[in-house]
């Protein structure tokens, strides 16, 4: 497969997000007296939509105090007031460097809300370029349907078979399959299941890694700098 356009998720991929999210969820969720199942950051870390609500419904007294999470979850001013690459993922600049120079289309497609994502991006010390953004709030259906990743490919002007999807969930990666695209898992706070190990393409450690990847592909594709 010849890999012409790289698409992002961003939170837990992109920037350290996840582990803070976590934490305002369990804190909010004991003040309360409210258990989560085992896989519950499973199901919902990179969901969204109608279907991830009905999920978090089915939890006794969950949907109660969901207000009350989302906007210490989603709070701008937290999140812009972050110091300047505090939250990069490893490798986030050298590989946002590496597509630039050597001309790949790119895109962020992520379940958050736009607002949100553009104030993450903004932590970074470098601008990063991308060429399309795609956000929960652009699309109707949120992954793990395929319909975010599909949008991005559009608007990149790619066919989704030469789009590299880089994820850290699993609703990500079943999203990535959906659409037709390889998929490179990039481990953040998920522990694959048999469900998303089967899905998973390919993995690396780090963001840094996926330059190996382009590297390679460009090498069996005949490809010069």
């Amino acid at each position: 497969m010849q890999i012409d356009a790289v698409i992002f998720d961003c939170d837990g991929l992109m920037f350290d997000t996840e582990i803070v999210a976590q934490q305002i969820w369990r804190d909010e969720a004991n003040r309360y007296g409210i258990t989560y199942p085992e896989d519950f950051f499973q199901h919902i870390t990179g969901a969204g939509g109608r279907d991830n609500a009905r999920y978090i419904a089915s939890i006794p007294g969950l949907g109660d105090i969901l207000p009350k999470i989302r906007a210490k979850r989603f709070d701008i001013d937290f999140w812009r007031s972050i110091h300047t690459d505090c939250l990069n993922r490893p490798g986030l600049i050298e590989l946002f460097t590496y597509l630039e120079e050597n001309g790949y289309r790119t895109a962020v497609c992520s379940s958050s809300d736009r607002t949100y994502v553009e104030s993450l991006i903004g932590t970074c010390s470098k601008k990063l370029k991308y060429d399309v953004i795609v956000c929960g709030d652009m699309v109707e259906h949120a992954k793990p349907d395929p319909e975010i990743f599909l949008r991005g490919a559009e608007e990149l002007g790619v066919d989704p078979a030469h789009c590299l999807v880089l994820e850290d969930s699993k609703q990500g990666i079943l999203a990535a399959r959906a659409a037709g695209m390889r998929s490179c898992f990039i481990p953040d706070t998920i522990i694959p299941d048999d469900e998303m190990k089967a899905a998973i393409d390919m993995q690396r450690d780090s963001l840094l890694d996926v330059i190996g990847i382009l590297e390679e592909n460009r090498a069996d594709h005949g490809q010069k700098d």
